[in-house]
């Protein structure tokens, strides 16, 4: 063989090893919404809010639109999307402790579980914080870069999106340099409040009545413009066809939103893009936070650790078996680090039309106080709901369907019974 010829079958051996190896090990981009609603996107029928870059990432990957939290508060929800378990599991049930109590007590035990980041790292993972975290030095739980060390919320890594996107621009630049694999966690302090959109976006909503509406849905184009800032970030890299891009939100917004075990409360779109995902729009199976960790330690090539429980949103087999979700809301301040059902408001589990609902008897009387919660149906302590033909919650079925009442009981108990 000509020694020309032979240089050309080394290059293209040497391109299909190197993209062999690049969709064994690709880069990972997890986008973290923030209080955000999951009707509230021009892919799920909004009649006015705009978010035309997360709407090309659900029509180019596949898409859950029957995604749920595990709980309806910011830090343990963050804190499943960093351990892959359930807030009574990992500790972190609230955001707060209550008044005298120090937040230290909970962390220690956190920072002794496997977390994404490190198993990330260990792996010879480049991985980086911006936004939210809640759990002070983000290298604690094996990000090898930051923004800085984080407080309540999350410190100057807040500015990312607000202010800026150059850290993480500057991070995939600097990993597809030195040819490393990547993971970026992206959880912007959007839309939360305070819900200070720039004028040239409130623009966009003079035709929603409600002032208080119209800058939240500013909001949450603000966040899809950094979206699609962040994903340019990948194609300019020319790294997007390497990279999965995991899309959700860390809990609703809204009427019986925050906090609560509704609908508006827990449920998220959950979408994934990346190599080998065939894009599709699934508006049957159950899809959850819970397997976002999963999902990505298999993606790359990763050993899950033991006794996760949630699964591969990759694998069809797995989705396809699925019979329920679970999930718990506490209350905002946490009392015991040893007894997470001492903050404990009320159990529920997702199945594949009804919702179920217990409530506790006698919550704890912490922040919010019991007046404070959005009971739907006052006196009740099991509510059930056929949230396919009912999405809103508006009729409690627990008397048309007792047997399905004892089913999803059933499960929630084999689940977990405090």
């Amino acid at each position: 063989m000509p020694a020309l010829s032979r240089l050309f079958v080394l290059l293209c051996v040497s391109s299909a090893a190197s993209h062999a190896a690049a969709a064994d090990r690709p880069n990972v981009v997890l986008i973290i919404s923030d209080d955000h609603a999951w009707t509230d996107y021009g892919f799920m029928g909004h009649p006015h809010v705009r978010t035309p870059a997360i709407d090309r990432l659900a029509a180019d990957g596949r898409l859950f639109t029957r995604g749920y939290v595990t709980t309806s508060l910011c830090s343990p929800s963050l804190a499943t999307l960093l351990t892959g378990r359930y807030p009574h599991i990992h500790g972190i049930t609230g955001n707060d402790p209550v008044a005298g109590k120090d937040r230290n007590d909970w962390l220690g035990p956190f920072f002794d579980l496997p977390l994404l980041p490190r198993l990330l790292a260990d792996a010879g993972y480049r991985t980086l914080h911006t936004g939210k975290f809640w759990m002070g030095e983000p290298a604690r739980v094996g990000f090898t870069d930051d923004m800085g060390a984080t407080d309540r919320h999350g410190g100057r890594a807040l500015t990312i999106g607000r202010q800026t996107m150059a850290p993480i621009d500057t991070f995939v630049a600097d990993a597809v340099a030195r040819d490393e694999p990547f993971f970026v966690w992206y959880a912007p302090f959007l839309p939360h409040t305070p819900h200070n959109p720039p004028e040239r976006l409130l623009a966009n909503y003079t035709d929603v009545k409600n002032r208080r509406d119209a800058k939240y849905l500013a909001m949450v184009e603000w966040l899809d413009e950094t979206c699609g800032q962040l994903l340019r970030t990948l194609d300019d890299a020319r790294v997007a066809s390497d990279t999965l891009v995991i899309y959700i939100a860390d809990n609703g917004w809204g009427r019986d939103g925050k906090c609560f075990p509704y609908e508006n409360g827990v449920r998220t779109p959950i979408i994934l893009r990346g190599p080998g995902v065939e894009p599709s729009r699934d508006d049957a199976h159950l899809a959850g936070i819970i397997d976002v960790v999963p999902t990505i330690l298999d993606a790359c090539g990763v050993d899950r650790p033991a006794g996760l429980p949630g699964l591969n949103l990759l694998d069809d087999d797995a989705v396809g078996t699925r019979r329920h979700l679970f999930q718990a809301q506490f209350a905002h301040d946490m009392l015991s680090a040893d007894d997470p059902a001492a903050s404990l408001w009320s159990r529920g589990v997702v199945g594949e039309r009804f919702k179920l609902i217990e409530w506790v008897p006698e919550p704890p009387a912490v922040r919010p106080s019991r007046d404070g919660w959005r009971h739907k149906n006052a006196g009740v302590d099991v509510e059930l709901f056929d949230v396919l033909a009912d999405p809103a919650e508006s009729r409690e079925v627990s008397a048309d369907y007792p047997s399905e009442v004892a089913e999803l009981r059933a499960a929630l108990d084999a689940w977990w019974r405090p």
